[in-house]
């Protein structure tokens, strides 16, 4: 694993229990990344880049389809989770009405 030891480090915690462990620990053997990695943190660190990879098409494949730029977490989420596409509203029209002269 190629290792950057300059530039800007940002480090990700998260803690998964029960079932999401299960099914990390399963995608872990799935991708055997034992044979890619030596430490659990090096086997963290590639999933982890490969999570944000897959994460980015994902982002783009969403906008693609939408046009929307900037999709929030929680419509990319129901958009992961299947839920239908929702188009953006049209633009308010301001229609100016002139009232008739006499009546």
């Amino acid at each position: 694993m190629n290792k950057l030891t300059h530039g800007r480090v940002k480090r990700i915690h998260a803690e998964f229990r029960g079932d999401d462990a299960v099914e990390l620990d399963i995608l872990e053997a799935t991708l055997r990344l034992g044979d890619v990695v030596r430490t659990r943190i090096e086997a963290d660190t590639v999933l982890t880049r490969l999570a944000y990879k897959a994460l980015y098409r994902s982002i783009e494949e969403y906008c693609h389809k939408t046009g929307q730029r900037y999709p929030t977490y929680r419509t990319l989420l129901g958009y992961l989770e299947g839920a239908p596409i929702e188009s953006e509203p049209d633009a308010v029209r301001v229609v100016s009405i002139a009232k008739e002269a006499g009546r």
